[in-house]
C-alpha cells in the first residue's frame, strides 16, 4: 500500500488508531472497576448515616432546630445513596437487546448529571412526549448516547448560566426522535463538518479524547438510526437523533416535533 502520512502506510495508521482505542477502553474498564469498589465503600457509611438519622428523629425531646438539621443530613445522605446506586447501574455492562423507554432513560441521565449541570450554572428544561412507544435497543448503549451528547452541551456552557433543552417526540410512523439543544457559543463552521470524526475535538488539550461523538454516531447507526447537528457560531447547538421503532401501530407525529430542532434563539 502506498505511503500515507509522514511515511506511514494507511494500514499502520489504522493499526495505531485501533491500539490507542483499545488502550483507552482498557483504561476506562479499569477505572470502572475501581469506581465500583469506591461506590460500595461509600454505600456502607451512607446507610449508617441514614439509619442513625432516622433513629434520632424518633427520639423524644429533640429540639426543632436539631430535627431540621438531622432531616437535612438524612436527605443529603439519601441523595448521595441514590447517586452511588445510579453510578453502579450506569457502569453495568450487560449488553442485551430489550425494551427501553426513551423518556425514562432521559430522566435517568438528567438526574445522574444534575450536580454537574448545577455546578456549571446550567438550567435544564425538558419537553417529553410520554405517549411514545418503547424502543427495542440496548438500554445501556442508549444511556451512553444521551450521556455523551448532554455532557458535551454542559461543557460548552461552562459558567455561562446557559440553558439546556431536551425534547422527545414522534418522527413519522416508524421512528422517534430526541433533540438536545444548548444556547452555548456554538460550533465553528470549519469544525462542524468534522465533529463526528475520530479523535477530533474542539476542547483544550487534555480535556477531550475526540472519541465521544465518534462513538455516539456509531452507536446510533448500529441501532438503525441517524444523528445530525445544527449550529450557528455564537447561536447555540442542536443534536437530533432519530431511532426506529418496532411495533404494529406507530404513533402519529407529534405537533411538537416540527419545533424540536430549533435552537433557543428561534423560540
Amino acid at each position: 500500500m502506498k505511503d500515507s502520512v509522514a511515511g506511514h502506510t494507511d494500514e499502520e495508521i489504522i493499526s495505531t488508531d485501533l491500539l490507542r482505542q483499545l488502550a483507552y477502553n482498557e483504561k476506562m474498564a479499569e477505572l470502572g472497576k475501581i469506581s465500583a469498589g469506591v461506590v460500595h465503600e461509600l454505600n456502607a457509611p451512607l446507610s449508617v448515616i441514614i439509619s442513625a438519622s432516622q433513629m434520632i428523629m424518633r427520639e423524644e425531646g429533640v429540639s426543632e432546630a436539631v430535627r431540621e438539621m438531622i432531616a437535612r443530613i438524612s436527605s443529603e445522605a439519601q441523595r448521595l445513596s441514590q447517586l452511588t446506586k445510579g453510578l453502579l447501574k450506569f457502569s453495568s455492562h450487560d449488553e442485551t437487546i430489550g425494551e427501553a423507554d426513551l423518556n425514562v432513560t432521559v430522566d435517568f441521565i438528567l438526574n445522574f448529571l444534575n450536580f454537574e449541570a448545577a455546578r456549571r450554572g446550567v438550567v435544564v428544561l425538558t419537553q417529553l412526549d410520554y405517549t411514545l412507544p418503547v424502543l427495542r435497543v440496548d438500554a445501556n448503549l442508549l444511556k451512553q448516547i444521551l450521556l455523551n451528547i448532554i455532557m458535551n452541551a454542559l461543557q460548552a456552557m461552562e459558567n455561562s448560566g446557559g440553558k439546556l433543552l431536551v425534547e422527545t417526540a414522534a418522527a413519522g410512523n416508524d421512528s422517534i426522535c430526541f433533540t438536545i439543544t444548548d444556547n452555548g457559543p456554538g460550533i465553528p463552521p470549519e469544525a462542524i463538518e468534522r465533529i463526528f470524526d475520530r479523535y477530533f475535538t474542539t476542547k483544550k488539550p487534555g480535556e477531550g479524547t475526540g472519541l465521544g461523538l465518534f462513538v455516539t454516531k456509531k452507536l446510533v447507526e448500529n441501532m438503525g438510526g441517524g444523528i445530525i447537528v445544527k449550529s450557528r457560531n455564537g447561536g447555540g447547538t442542536t443534536f437530533s437523533v432519530r431511532l426506529p421503532i418496532i411495533r404494529e401501530m406507530a404513533p402519529v407525529v407529534s405537533a411538537a416535533c416540527s419545533a424540536s430542532c430549533r435552537p433557543f434563539s428561534d423560540r
